[in-house]
């Protein structure tokens, strides 16, 4: 069998800085595709190569990539009990069953059991009876404090794997924990991207903020800071608790909600890593129709006198209705007024 070596410069190293190279070159929305799941099944000479991403939040499978050997047809949508979801037991002497939730970042399963106990889970386990694996070697892309995280695994059905393979799989992670960072990226400017193409011209001036799977802000606009800093106080570049964590249970579409003084700031989920700020008058504070109407004929440029003439009431009735409408919206002056009864209609 080849032998790797961290100091090699032989054929093996080079096909390793091969596939790195090819893999940065990708830019879908995952870090790796089956092809490239193929080439690494027989870089580490195995039958399986699988990349996994998971919401442990929402608790969803948000890729599934297998390669080539793995007949799509012979396998059901990955499905997963509730136990799966679970963070391994604390201080268990064998996090193996559930290595995807285990302090652990690297996992080799001939390091927990001998052949004979990977024979009986293999007989007694869908998957590995399925593809007959005895031995599965993987490692943690990202970080599994964070609400999303990947899993890289390999399965063999014949031979166990040993130290050349441990050297080669702790040899690429960091390659690889690269290429999962800039996935990341790639989706995080996709969102932005469809954004600014819905909104058009009018998306100069929207509150957005991206942000990694962490919960730190990566971008936000001057009006997304404004907010942030007016409502959380935010000046650390990490989102405020209250909103990561919400964000971690959250849908994209799903709206969370501050309410200030008769003001309401509302957060949306834009997608997985964009969010969208906007404050408007709170639905507990209304305007009765003339006050909306007061406020039109203001935002038309209109002085009182000139809306008392419209509406054939004095111009003490206007500057009362106008008095109302400030306090419902917080504002002092008719300039802020028009402005925020601006945003209360869009």
């Amino acid at each position: 069998m080849r032998r790797f070596t961290r100091d090699a410069a032989g054929p093996e190293l080079r096909v390793v800085l091969s596939f790195v190279a090819d893999a940065h070159d990708a830019d879908g929305p995952e870090p790796l595709t089956r092809e490239l799941l193929d080439r690494l099944a027989e870089l580490v000479d195995c039958e399986y190569a699988t990349y996994q991403h998971f919401d442990w939040a929402r608790r969803v499978v948000m890729a599934y990539i297998p390669c080539s050997n793995e007949d799509p047809r012979a396998v059901t949508p990955p499905y997963y009990p509730e136990s799966f979801w679970a963070a391994a037991p604390t201080g268990s002497p064998h996090p193996s069953p559930r290595p995807h939730r285990s302090p652990t970042t690297f996992h080799k399963l001939s390091d927990l059991y001998d052949r004979r106990e990977r024979e009986r889970i293999r007989n007694e386990t869908e998957y590995n009876a399925e593809f007959h694996v005895v031995d599965t070697l993987g490692f943690r892309l990202g970080d599994r404090r964070r609400a999303r995280s990947a899993w890289l695994h390999f399965d063999s059905q014949n031979r166990d794997f040993d130290e050349r393979d441990r050297e080669l799989a702790l040899a690429l992670r960091p390659q690889l924990e690269a290429l999962w960072r800039s996935a990341s990226s790639r989706r995080q400017i996709a969102e932005l991207a469809a954004a600014l193409e819905r909104d058009g011209e009018g998306a100069s001036g929207r509150a957005v903020v991206l942000v990694d799977t962490g919960g730190r802000i990566e971008h936000a606009t001057t009006q997304a800071r404004r907010l942030l800093a007016a409502w959380f106080g935010t000046q650390n570049g990490r989102l405020p608790r209250e909103v990561h964590d919400w964000l971690a249970v959250a849908a994209p579409g799903d709206r969370y909600s501050e309410r200030r003084n008769g003001t309401i700031l509302v957060v949306e989920a834009a997608g997985d890593f964009m969010l969208s700020l906007r404050e408007r008058t709170s639905d507990e504070v209304r305007l009765t129709p003339r006050e909306r109407e007061v406020l039109g004929l203001v935002a038309e440029g209109l002085t009182n006198v000139e809306i008392a003439h419209r509406l054939w009431v004095a111009p003490s009735t206007v500057a009362k209705h106008l008095e109302q409408a400030y306090s419902k919206l917080g504002v002092r002056s008719r300039t802020a007024a028009v402005a925020r009864f601006a945003e209360l209609r869009d």
